[in-house]
């Protein structure tokens, strides 16, 4: 496959750089838009989960970056949300940690979503570099690996949803980096296999790949998202092992695969140590994300929201993109690479080939979730596939498998040597799905024509151009098969794929770039507001609006959220926003006589709430009960008064009262004064009356908050299903609250420490 004596090297030929800045500036003209410094041209990316969660997530990180502070916590949404423990948060991934330090440096904490904007192209670049890199490599041709770093970097799976779900696309950009040192670490493997005793330089070479494959790996861990570092990882492991496979025997006169199992165990361990670095240095998050994912909503999943995944219908796309959504077509490669990994299958059965395809095919049938019966066995055997939904996901690994193939395709197509008659065997099939697939693009015109409704309709507008598509490779291909200019061959292709998928994938970034977050009546009204309260929002503000607009929410679009908060959030309104400490409702409804409207925008009003509950206060009484779904039952009565009574849900270090049979004739509220210092530390001044528990109308996230009464540390308790509690004796107490969860400590030390481990490491050496 490779020659095993070679070294890995970054590209020093002018054409091998000129490759890599020809990827550079054709991912700069597809985001075209975005940069142009032309205010009427301008455009952005749609608003979504890029604009409400990632951007406003990174607003929030480089506010605290600007204070000097890690943000381990965040007031502004799920009524108090740990933060850093949220892996989409990706505070310590270092592409967007060293440039959320520089905007801030520069710009203070205002970090625009231009600035985000850049960042995902950034890695737009690098997904094109890593997989030129790698193909280069394994196709031993720079044209050929040209074709499959265009086809990757501009297919329909990093142009669809990725770049909307930011953590994907900056996952998915390591899959070919980890890929190429792997494949060097092997290549070591050979080399000693193959070369006399004494070789200088091999294992020191070894050991760098391996560095290299297991920094690659942890930096994609980083990245925050699991479940495609999780996918990375599976697409590692199998190649890793397949190519182990390869390894020759030189004693073996036919050189034929050999490898005991002493070699197995060996590879293995190799492999094992990579993935020890790789969680050593991402331990900063992983961490605090497990300490966080084992009392969220996500702790457990059924196999029916598991298995979720594309459905029979959507591998047309592979011909019909946008068939199932009109701006997603992540099976997407192009009309001509697909015919290029066509080719490549039909006219020489190496085992590379028969690699990339089949991981290609099982791929696919996986992410048919319960659909086709692949994934049943991973969902039953493979760590991990049980704990992600949304399997369609692997469009990753059959995108990338597919790139490779076109490579090996376009490889086969520029060989001068190349076998006539498979070449006449290919081709009399290409014509064949060409015509068939025209003929199809027709068929569902005609029919999206006459009927515009369901998915056909969307061929009104694009099967002009996919007809185009189709003729154009097939008079490229005719072209190829009759003539040997080679050079205008590869340099047609290029074009025709450049064209095909930029006119494909980029609509979705041409959106208009209205003010996500405008400084309208609504944030003024909040915003004028000084006290300490939350808003209930139903849906009528962008998420995460809490962040852009400094207020603090009991929503948000996170998909990770505190398990029992869910269940406290299961009330009816008028229990649970006294709870919550909602002052303030946006809503459309009408209704609401007795509250008081202080703004309004075309059919949303902002409400006062009457009666709202304070941040913190004193409730004489208590009661134990770690039934959850008793307390919310007595929760949820109308005679149920929060201000007198507590649910915890264990005993308090010290016995407190328990209500009266009766209450009694005249009742005074106890407030408390609750200081908010910082997301992070708040101080609650209360004088008690008597002995009781002082409730916090925060989010109970044990083991992270500590508090001490006067000074002296006292445990937490959860109480009212979600909130927490702190007992206090009778008389003037100050409580301070700090969250300084010991995860976070553990992990960045752990991180520090195989950061420290890997230089000492490489300094001996």
């Amino acid at each position: 496959m490779n020659n095993p004596t070679s070294n890995f090297q970054l590209p020093t030929s002018k054409r091998d750089l000129a490759a890599l800045a020809l990827i550079a500036a054709l991912v700069l003209v597809f985001f075209w838009r975005i940069l142009t410094p032309r205010e009427l041209d301008r455009a952005a990316f749609p608003p979504g989960d890029f604009t409400d969660q990632f951007w406003m997530f990174r607003v929030e990180t480089a506010r605290a970056f600007a204070q000097g502070r890690l943000p381990l916590w965040s007031d502004y949404f799920n009524s108090g949300h740990p933060f850093l423990a949220d892996v989409q948060s990706a505070i310590f991934y270092p592409i967007s940690l060293v440039w959320t330090l520089a905007v801030v440096a520069v710009r203070g904490e205002n970090f625009s979503l231009f600035a985000l904007e850049l960042e995902a192209i950034f890695h737009f670049i690098l997904a094109g570099a890593f997989t030129y890199l790698f193909a280069r490599r394994v196709l031993e041709s720079r044209l050929a690996a040209l074709v499959s770093a265009l086809t990757f970097t501009f297919g329909g799976y990093l142009t669809s949803y990725p770049p909307q779900q930011l953590a994907i696309l900056e996952t998915a950009t390591w899959l070919p980096l980890a890929l190429l040192f792997l494949d060097c670490v092997i290549a070591r493997s050979e080399a000693t296999k193959q070369s006399p005793p004494g070789q200088l330089g091999i294992a020191s070479q070894q050991s760098l790949a391996m560095t290299g494959a297991g920094i690659t790996l942890g930096i994609a861990a980083l990245a925050g998202h699991p479940q495609t570092f999780l996918f990375v990882i599976y697409a590692c492991a199998i190649f890793y092992f397949w190519r182990v496979a390869q390894i020759p025997n030189p004693n073996d006169t036919n050189y034929e695969l050999r490898i005991t199992n002493y070699e197995l165990r060996f590879h293995a361990s190799r492999f094992i140590a990579i993935i020890l670095i790789a969680a050593g240095l991402s331990a900063a998050q992983w961490i605090p994300s497990l300490e966080y994912q084992l009392v969220s909503t996500r702790a457990a999943l059924d196999w029916a929201e598991a298995a979720r995944g594309f459905s029979t219908v959507d591998p047309l796309q592979m011909i019909l993109p946008g068939f199932t959504s009109a701006f997603q077509s992540p099976l997407y490669i192009g009309i001509l690479p697909l015919w290029l990994a066509m080719f490549a299958l039909f006219t020489r059965r190496a085992r590379a080939i028969k690699f990339w395809a089949l991981l290609a095919v099982g791929a696919l049938i996986v992410s048919f979730g319960f659909y086709a019966f692949g994934y049943a066995l991973l969902y039953l055997f493979a760590p991990g596939f049980a704990i992600f939904r949304g399997q369609e996901r692997l469009a990753l690994v059959v995108s990338f498998a597919l790139a490779i193939l076109a490579g090996f395709g376009m490889r086969e197509m520029l060989q001068r040597d190349v076998d006539r008659r498979a070449l006449r065997r290919a081709w009399a099939l290409l014509p064949m799905g060409i015509t068939i697939s025209v003929m199809f693009v027709i068929t569902l015109f005609v029919s999206g024509t006459v009927r515009q409704s369901g998915r056909v309709a969307f061929l009104g507008d694009r099967a002009g151009l996919m007809v185009l598509l189709f003729t154009l490779a097939t008079a490229l291909i005719a072209a190829r098969w009759r003539a040997r200019a080679w050079r205008a061959f590869a340099g047609l292709a290029l074009a025709l794929i450049a064209f095909d998928l930029f006119s494909v994938g980029n609509a979705a970034y041409n959106a208009t770039t209205i003010p996500r977050f405008p400084a309208n009546e609504i944030a003024r009204a909040l915003q004028n507001d000084p006290g300490i309260f939350r808003v209930a929002d139903e849906n009528q503000l962008p998420g995460h609006f809490g962040i852009a607009y400094r207020v603090e929410e009991i929503g948000g679009i996170s998909p990770l959220r505190i398990a029992r908060y869910d269940r406290l959030r299961e009330l009816p309104e008028e229990k649970l926003y006294p709870l919550l400490n909602v002052r303030y409702l946006i809503t459309a409804r009408p209704g609401f006589e007795n509250a008081e409207i202080i703004a309004e925008q075309d059919k949303t009003r902002v409400l006062r709430l009457n009666d709202p509950m304070p941040r913190a206060w004193f409730a004489p009484f208590v009661l134990v009960n770690a039934n959850d779904q008793q307390v919310l039952d007595v929760l949820a009565q109308n005679s149920t008064d929060f201000w007198y009574l507590a649910f915890l849900a264990e005993p308090p270090a010290f016995p407190l009262p328990a209500p009266p049979v009766r209450q009694p004739p005249e009742k005074t509220a106890h407030a408390a004064e609750f200081q908010h210092i910082t997301p992070e530390h708040a101080r609650v001044i209360v004088n008690a009356s008597a002995d009781g528990a002082v409730v916090l109308s925060e989010n109970y996230f044990y083991p992270g908050w500590r508090a001490f009464v006067d000074g002296v540390e006292t445990k937490i308790a959860r109480a009212n299903v979600a909130l927490s509690a702190v007992p206090v004796r009778a008389g003037a107490r100050q409580i301070e609250f700090i969250f300084d969860p010991w995860s976070v400590k553990i992990g960045i030390a752990i991180s520090a420490l195989t950061i420290l481990a890997l230089i000492a490491w490489r300094v001996r050496r």
